[in-house]
């Protein structure tokens, strides 16, 4: 049974900037929950100690993967402003720190248009129904089970999953569909600029790539509907690869970006 995404761990407040929650083992690769999913949740705890409803930037670090069941989140306001609130947030699991993240809150102007603007653009994109599901069983040879919750179809010039090989291009794009339909806004976005798989498995075959940290930039409220999404290599280097990923709305806007730095070792299915 697929799980609405803003229902899903669980998140009670059970003092003042703490936090309780439930990471869910069908939100998880390998049995490790999802980076994007991580900082989402806590990022929704962060917008519970704030009168601001949106994400505008957040910067998670990670330390190491929580296992599914409890964890904990503490909340602290740095600042708070007319327009802007800067918080962090830390994730434990048995008294262990788990990632750390601070957080820019604001409450986007639904009315606002672009000033100006020099960015990616939206491209020609594949139709849905042209688009391949991406499968429970990752060409690394293990279990996504986060993929029999979210329907992720891929772009059918994504090789490593139309023709079991990878193209060399280091870009994977493609559609994001929340469970039953579901509306993205800012906190789910935060999950969908880590949705994707590596973009390395365009490149080479490879195992785990563990996220690092991760940097998210939100630019307003998502359109009702599915994403469309870019994800690309630019560096591969010293056993990292530097990543970009962009997410566009039913109506075309860019709605969100992130930066991260991952581990990764090619050629081989281990963990970087």
């Amino acid at each position: 049974m697929k799980k609405l995404f803003s229902g899903v761990s669980k998140l009670e407040k059970i003092g003042e900037g703490h936090y309780g929650a439930i990471i869910d083992e069908d939100f998880t690769i390998a049995g490790k929950p999802n980076g994007g999913y991580l900082l989402a949740l806590v990022d929704r705890a962060i917008l519970s100690e704030t009168s601001f409803g949106d994400v505008l930037s957040s910067n998670c670090t990670y330390l190491i993967s929580p296992d599914p069941g409890p964890v904990e989140i503490d909340v602290t306001l740095y600042r708070s402003g007319r327009n802007f609130a800067q918080l962090g947030g830390q994730m434990t699991q048995g008294g262990q720190l788990c990632l750390v993240v601070t957080t820019v809150v604001t409450t986007f102007d639904p009315l606002a248009k672009p000033y100006w603007e020099r960015d990616e653009q939206f491209q020609s994109v594949t139709p849905w129904d042209q688009c391949l599901s991406i499968p429970v069983q990752s060409p690394g040879g293990f279990k996504a089970a986060i993929m029999e919750q979210v329907d992720i179809r891929l772009d059918p010039n994504v090789k490593i999953y139309s023709e079991n090989f990878p193209s060399g291009s280091g870009e994977l794009r493609g559609w994001l569909r929340l469970p039953e339909g579901e509306d993205f806004d800012s906190v789910s976005l935060q999950y969908a600029l880590d949705s994707f798989p590596p973009a390395t498995f365009e490149i080479e075959r490879s195992g785990w790539v563990p996220t690092l940290a991760l940097n998210t930039y939100v630019r307003t409220r998502p359109a009702p509907g599915s994403l469309w999404i870019m994800q690309r290599a630019n560096l591969i280097q010293g056993q990292l690869v530097d990543e970009r990923c962009y997410a566009w709305d039913s109506s075309g806007a860019l709605v969100g970006q992130a930066t991260q730095i991952a581990g990764v070792r090619l050629g081989e299915y281990a963990i970087g």
